[in-house]
């Protein structure tokens, strides 16, 4: 029985050794299989999500590119260039071919746009291919990625059928499109090379873009981005991973006519492959993988033969013992329990390193509680934490607390529900520094399908992130004060309108224009200039409510949205009317601009809207059209939009438009009122300007020239004046009994600030033949507000020639006897309203008796304008005031009646009249 029981024992041992480790063997077989899917399911996944976040880059690259043309509401191509170098596409973009804009040209401007891109260009440029189709849409700029040439413009992507349906659906749904496969234009005489293009349509600014109609109506163009599938590729895995290839085919049907890529043909039989379709930009796309028995060798277990030979080993040493120790039966069962487990735990060490150490990106290893078994090297680089300092800790160290709880319950969820989790998160570096990165958790099970080790990859995207944040901030953000722009203001107050719509809500726009903002940039210079338009923007932030939005629009102009104001239009008004008045304080208190005190104030237009019911446009017209009025009222002021602007604006805007159209066709006159000596002679005249409107007649100057000065049409108005009046006067010299004469010119502030002031009076002397010191220069006191010395030189300069200045409407304005004594000055002109009431107001006696004499003790000319009845001319005359012009004597003539009035004139004449 012993020698039986010696005998059998370590024989049944043996079986069961070996049965065991066959059962081991087995399932290390089918797990290999199973895991060895995995990876090829992972790198097909992998692959996928690589593509679809690479075209994703690329998409926000072009809507980068679109929000810029947009901004500028025109196909602005150095804008475009620039805004390209600023991004640093060859570095971010890789695998971009080229960058460039296409523009829409419809059949009956074809000839028009090939000669501006002719004077564009500066060479021969033409639309090809040639021919006469329905419409075009040539290459009109192109930035080269990678060195390639920029030869190309004119390329009419329209002749393309592929290439045409692409842009057509990106025209019709505004979004980014893909083309089908196509031979990139830099390629043609090239052998053929897979590529596609990416198209992302542009339109009018400002224009609705509700359906198909309008986009088609309002589209200037698209934005495109060309693409050889091999070097998008290339980009994403630089060399091919070993034992994978990878073909991609255009459309859903792989054939060899659809092949866009293929790493190589497979050299072996497949171990695995599958398909895997694509919808990228609108267009469909099929990945094929295939493994070959490289991948089965970099991802398989290969643990079987360890398995084998080990199961075989301890099943023969089992055996041996069992034999040796057959008296002591409990002592070799424990031994052989512990050899078991000991086989057990080898098979799992070796499950957990086959799927966790082969990989170069960063990995982390748990078990099923999450408590962190091993590492990587890849992770260390990434984080700084070595082995040492993570295992046995929670992955929660790496928490960066930018994620609440229910993002991981979420997380984990998924995980449970299908095995895994993918996405974007993050996370804290050991040096405390938080980075975005890329997580993917597979959970390991076991074959009862419980789970018996979490595994995590993971690898960094902050450059990615920078790009993206780099190309958002220069698409809707302002570069000097980092305020939204004109794009992204359209976009929340579009928010805060639909908020009011659904709330029954009121809102309101706040126009901020800066007082004297270009008096600033003249006197101490752009750099200062744009330090306080910073300061502004950080006031105005300070001033407003955190919802609310401020923007820059441009120049010194901000724009304030308010939002959820009261449902009263008067209380919203109220809170409106409060928080301009808040802006207001905080702008007019002093700035510190690099060691200069400087103050400054705003006016304000602000408007209400409730909902939808005024567009985003009308909004903004309306609250600049208030700003305006608030300047009116004199600055540093508040004022609300009413209608009845809208029918200023709107006059203002039709006289302004008749205004150049009567420049244009010659519809200004100049008549002219006599200037009288001691009441018996004429020595001159006024040059006057009239409108001979062609519908109302003649229009009095007090209606157009104010505007002519606020739009800068007075620069045209005075030239001609300025012209006809010389050209009056040499026609005058010929004659003997009129060539003393004199004319007397006005002149505005804006035409002394120009700098060819000088050389226009001059060329008008020169061209006419008239005699200078015929022609006087008439000023107001207005002038020698802004750049005083320079308008001095000016005169100096015409004065040595011998033009005559006088000072017109002397005692009203800004009277400075120290600038008084330096100009070169000829005569002072007393102001009508001086004259006008000079019998009834004592003052104005007193002030036209002291300009009389202050003339005098100057050594100057004084002459008296306004002057309408007898007893004034007598007045004046007492106090020694001898030339006069006014109605008494003579209203403002044309030409011919003011001559015929000059040659009959005499003291018996006019005294007789009645004015």
């Amino acid at each position: 029985m012993n020698r039986a029981r010696l005998v059998l024992l370590p024989l049944l041992i043996l079986l069961t050794g070996l049965s065991i480790t066959w059962s081991v063997w087995d399932h290390e077989r089918q797990a290999a299989r199973r895991e060895l899917l995995s990876e090829f399911n992972f790198a097909l996944g992998d692959a996928v999500s690589r593509i679809e976040q690479r075209m994703a880059t690329y998409e926000q690259m072009l809507r980068g590119v679109q929000g810029m043309f947009a901004a500028r509401g025109a196909l602005d191509l150095d804008a475009f260039h620039g805004y390209l170098g600023a991004i640093n596409a060859d570095a971010n973009f890789a695998g971009v071919q080229a960058i460039g804009v296409v523009q829409w040209v419809p059949a009956d401007r074809r000839d028009a746009h090939m000669a501006d891109m002719r004077i564009r260009t500066g060479r021969r440029y033409a639309i090809d291919p040639p021919g006469e189709r329905n419409g075009y849409a040539p290459l009109i700029a192109r930035e080269p990625i990678n060195g390639a040439g920029n030869a190309l413009l004119g390329f009419d992507s329209w002749a393309s059928p592929v290439r045409r349906l692409a842009m057509e659906k990106s025209r019709d749904s505004g979004l980014a499109v893909v083309s089908g496969k196509v031979q990139l234009a830099s390629d043609a005489g090239a052998p053929p090379v897979a590529g596609f293009v990416m198209y992302l349509p542009i339109y009018a600014r400002g224009e609705p873009q509700d359906n198909v109609e309008d986009r088609r109506a309002h589209l200037l163009g698209w934005v495109y981005a060309a693409f050889r599938m091999r070097d998008v590729l290339a980009t994403l895995y630089g060399e091919q991973p070993p034992g994978l290839y990878l073909s991609i085919f255009d459309g859903t049907q792989p054939s060899s006519e659809a092949l866009l890529y293929r790493s190589s043909e497979p050299k072996n039989r497949e171990v695995i492959s599958a398909n895997e379709y694509l919808v990228v930009g609108g267009h469909d796309w099929t990945l094929s993988m295939t493994a070959q028995p490289d991948f089965k060798a970099r991802f398989g277990r290969n643990a079987k033969l360890l398995i084998a030979f080990t199961g075989a080993g301890l099943s023969l040493l089992l055996a041996l013992l069992a034999w040796s120790l057959a008296s002591g039966r409990s002592r070799a069962m424990r031994l052989a329990s512990k050899m078991t487990a000991e086989v057990r735990e080898s098979e799992a060490e070796l499950r957990i390193a086959a799927v966790a150490f082969d990989s170069l990106e960063g990995m982390m290893v748990t078990d099923a509680d999450g408590t962190i078994l091993r590492v990587n090297s890849a992770f260390t680089k990434c984080t700084g934490y070595t082995a040492e300092d993570v295992i046995g800790r929670n992955p929660r160290i790496l928490s960066s607390g930018r994620h609440d709880a229910a993002f991981f319950r979420d997380m984990w969820e998924t995980i449970r529900r299908v095995g895994g989790w993918q996405g974007e998160i993050w996370d804290r570096r050991k040096n405390g520094e938080i980075y975005p990165k890329w997580l993917t958790i597979t959970a390991v099970k076991a074959d009862d399908g419980r789970v018996t080790h979490y595994v995590g990859t993971h690898y960094d995207i902050t450059e990615r992130k920078l790009a993206e944040e780099q190309i958002k901030e220069l698409a809707f953000f302002d570069a000097l004060t980092h305020l939204p722009n004109r794009t992204l203001l359209r976009d929340r107050l579009r928010q805060v309108i639909a908020l009011s719509a659904q709330n029954h809500t009121h809102g309101a726009l706040l126009f901020v224009d800066l007082d004297n903002f270009k008096t600033l940039n003249d006197t101490l210079g752009h750099d200062k200039g744009d330090l306080l338009l910073s300061q502004v923007a950080r006031r105005l932030l300070a001033s407003v409510r955190e919802g609310d939005t401020v923007a820059r629009m441009g120049g010194d102009e901000f724009v304030v949205v308010l939002g959820d104001l009261s449902r009263i239009r008067e209380e919203a008004a109220s809170e409106t009317e409060g928080a301009a008045e808040k802006v207001l304080a905080a702008l007019s208190s002093p700035y510190y601009l690099e060691g200069t005190d400087f103050r400054t104030t705003a006016s304000i237009g602000a408007t209400l809207f409730t909902g939808h019911e005024t567009s985003i446009d009308e909004l903004l017209k309306q609250s600049d059209l208030a700003m305006y009025k608030s300047k009116e009222s004199g600055r540093n002021a508040i004022c609300f939009f009413d209608p009845a602007m809208q029918t200023v604006v709107m006059e203002r805007a039709a006289l302004e438009a008749a205004l150049r159209r009567a420049i244009d066709e010659d519809q200004l006159l100049v008549h002219y009122q006599a200037q009288v000596f001691n009441g018996n002679r004429v020595t001159g005249a006024e040059a006057l300007v009239r409108w001979q409107h062609p519908e109302h007649g003649l229009v009095p100057p007090a209606e157009f020239i104010p505007l002519a000065e606020e739009t800068g049409l007075i620069l045209s108005v005075g030239d001609k004046v300025l012209d006809t009046a010389c050209r009056q006067l040499a026609q005058w010299a010929q004659r003997a009994d009129r060539a003393h004469l004199s004319i007397a010119v006005n002149v505005s502030a804006q035409q002394l600030r120009e700098e060819n002031f000088v050389a226009t009076v001059l060329d008008a002397l020169a061209r006419t033949g008239a005699e200078p010191s015929r022609l006087k220069l008439e000023l107001t006191e207005s002038v020698l507000v802004d750049n005083v010395e320079d308008i001095i030189g000016k005169m100096m300069l015409l004065r040595t020639k011998g033009v005559v200045f006088s000072l017109d409407d002397f005692g009203v304005g800004y009277s400075s006897l120290s600038y008084l004594k330096r100009l070169p000055l000829g005569q002072l002109k007393i102001d009508r309203s001086f004259v006008r009431d000079v019998l009834d107001d004592p003052n104005d006696a007193v002030i036209a008796r002291a300009i009389v004499t202050l003339a005098q003790s100057l050594g100057l000319g004084v002459i008296a304008e306004g002057v309408e009845t007898e007893a004034q001319w007598q007045f004046l005359a007492d106090a020694g005031c001898q030339a006069y012009q006014g109605y008494l004597f003579c209203r403002p003539l044309p030409i011919e009646d003011f001559e015929v009035f000059a040659d009959t004139f005499d003291s018996k004449e006019w005294a007789l009249e009645t004015p």
